[in-house]
């Protein structure tokens, strides 16, 4: 027997849709906060300093060598001095490869580490904000913010701070060399690579700091568009609808051409000024050190030291421009970053939990008190005054017209969406519950269910891992889709690609059904799970469904009218 219940409902059926600004921050603060992430590996990043600085120290010592045993075998000393010099340049040869081996492969090995340890934090974050929290980020700039924006930040390190430390400390130790044999020619050098080391990566910091950010959102931007024009149905492309999205990836696509030339712009700047620098320091040196000669005060074999070492030097600074750029595209990503780990979890758990452990074959009660569910940025509820209880073992169908917020309860009782009223599950309120414990109990299966590039037996077994093939063949007897696997070339094996492409609505909405039977909540949660269906199809598994879910309490949400007279209630939407 059915029994009609009516409540109101209001507000959109879908989760609204709100711009979100993106936050383009004037200090390194989201930097930082990131770099709090990866920093862990600070021994790492010690040593990879230290084998960088040997690697330059060598290759400095190497020309320095070279020009000494030049300069000194036209004046025929004992052998042994030559031979002494020839193993050294050959030693200094040999350790700046070597030095550089190390320092890349500990450096790296640093960042990839640094890489994961953030990836996996924001994975874990978007995990516990996901769905409600994530309303108004696009697909496409979520997944360039996790893959794109991961791999600029984490390489923070080894694109800019690397290069900055050692360029500071062999600088250092190659203008103190340089002083060493003659002070002026040092000051000279100094001068030089202050120019080459600080000027220029500030003009090209200056120049392409705000092309840089800019690069870093507009991509994003660039991506969502993107993953949408790609997610468009073919009556969407038929009806060259399709044109809008081509049309804003070629605005945006101009955009970032436009701040990928002011980025070249300060590039092609400070190439030329650290050129200019190292011309001049070169010529200074060359000034100050030939009057030196002359007077004494440096001997003929040093003044090729003294001349030779700022062609290497500069060699120190070289790639600070560049740091210069990585620092501001780091900046940019990191804001990107910060921005999805500091989004606030719309449905918070509890600071002390209380845990509901069920035994088999117990199915616990579920009272819904006068609940609300509002999504973030919505102006009013999406769904409001609804009130129902379900019994153990009770099958309560929830219908009403697309628009009423059927969805929405169903996001609202498994924790997805924030609520407000009274929902008691097990005799404990919603409020005391942790959201990873309610669904454990309560199963949803969406009317679009997910479907993984991968095997049939894979996209069943997340449900619960460790579970083996012999479970999967019977979950899959069970929804009834055993015998076509079976005659599949490669059984419950068999890919069926990206989104389930290959296989027919039908089959999905089966292969979610069997996800369900494997997790075997207590309660269940069908949101639609005949939409788009033909009535044969949508028939037959409406009858599949509640005769596998025979003993579990089921919430079956639809506007079907098929199968209503085999639920126990029915609450109406309106």
């Amino acid at each position: 027997m059915s029994v009609s219940e009516s409540s109101v409902a209001t507000g959109p059926e879908s989760t609204p849709r709100t711009h979100v600004e993106e936050k383009h921050g004037t200090d390194d603060s989201s930097l930082r906060q990131v770099w709090r992430i990866i920093r862990p590996r600070r021994g790492r990043g010690v040593l990879s300093v230290v084998l960088a600085s040997l690697s330059l120290i060598c290759a400095i010592a190497l020309i320095a060598t070279s020009a000494w045993l030049i300069s000194r075998a036209w004046q025929q000393p004992p052998i042994l001095y030559l031979t002494v010099a020839v193993v050294a340049v050959r030693a200094f040869g040999l350790g700046r490869g070597v030095f550089r081996y190390f320092e890349r492969l500990v450096s790296h090995g640093a960042a990839l580490r640094g890489l994961t340890d953030l990836r996996v934090r924001l994975v874990e974050r978007v995990a516990v904000v996901a769905p409600a929290g994530m309303v108004g980020l696009r697909r496409g700039d979520a997944m360039r913010r996790l893959v794109d924006d991961v791999d600029t930040s984490a390489e923070f390190g080894l694109r800019t701070a690397l290069p900055g430390v050692t360029a500071v400390v062999v600088g250092v130790g190659v203008v103190g060399l340089v002083a060493w044999l003659l002070p002026l020619a040092a000051v000279v050098l100094l001068l030089g690579l202050l120019v080459g080391g600080v000027v220029a990566p500030w003009i090209t910091a200056a120049v392409a700091r705000t092309a840089a950010r800019e690069q870093v959102h507009r991509k994003g931007a660039m991506a969502a568009e993107l993953s949408a024009l790609f997610a468009q149905s073919a009556d969407v492309i038929a009806a060259r609808a399709s044109n809008a999205s081509v049309e804003s990836i070629r605005s945006i696509d101009a955009e970032v051409v436009e701040s990928e030339a002011r980025s070249a712009k300060g590039m092609g700047l400070a190439a030329a000024i650290g050129a200019a620098a190292q011309g001049l320091a070169l010529i200074g040196v060359v000034l100050v050190a030939v009057p030196a000669v002359r007077s004494g005060a440096l001997s003929g074999v040093n003044l090729a030291v003294v001349v030779l070492i700022p062609l290497v030097a500069f060699e120190i600074v070289a790639g600070l421009p560049s740091a210069a750029l990585w620092l501001a595209k780091a900046r940019g990503s990191s804001d990107r970053i910060v921005d999805l780990l500091d989004r606030r979890d719309p449905v918070p758990d509890p600071a002390v939990a209380t845990e509901i452990v069920v035994a088999d074959g117990v199915v616990p009660a579920l009272a819904v008190s006068d609940v609300a569910v509002q999504w973030p940025g919505a102006l009013s509820p999406a769904v409001a005054g609804v009130s129902f209880e379900l019994e153990a073992g009770e099958r309560l169908a929830i219908v009403g017209p697309s628009g009423c917020g059927k969805s929405s309860l169903a996001a609202g009782l498994v924790k997805f969406a924030p609520m407000s009223g009274a929902v008691v599950l097990g005799g404990v309120d919603y409020s005391e519950l942790e959201g990873a414990n309610v669904r454990q109990l309560v199963g949803l299966c969406e009317q679009n269910a997910h479907i993984f590039d991968n095997s049939i037996a894979e996209n069943i077994r997340f449900a619960r891992h460790g579970a083996n093939d012999e479970q999967i063949i019977d979950v899959l007897t069970r929804v009834k889709l055993w015998d076509w696997v079976e005659s599949l070339p490669h059984g419950i094996h068999t890919t069926v690609g990206e989104g389930g492409a290959q296989l027919s609505g039908g089959q999905r909405q089966r292969v979610a059904l069997a996800r369900i039977v494997l997790a075997d909540p207590p309660i269940a949660i069908f949101d639609e799970p005949t939409e788009h269906l033909d009535p044969a199809t949508a028939a037959a598994l409406t009858d599949d469904l509640l005769e596998v879910m025979s003993g579990r309490s089921v919430i079956y949400i639809t506007h079907n009218p098929y199968g209503l007279d085999r639920v126990d209630r029915v609450l109406e939407l309106t």
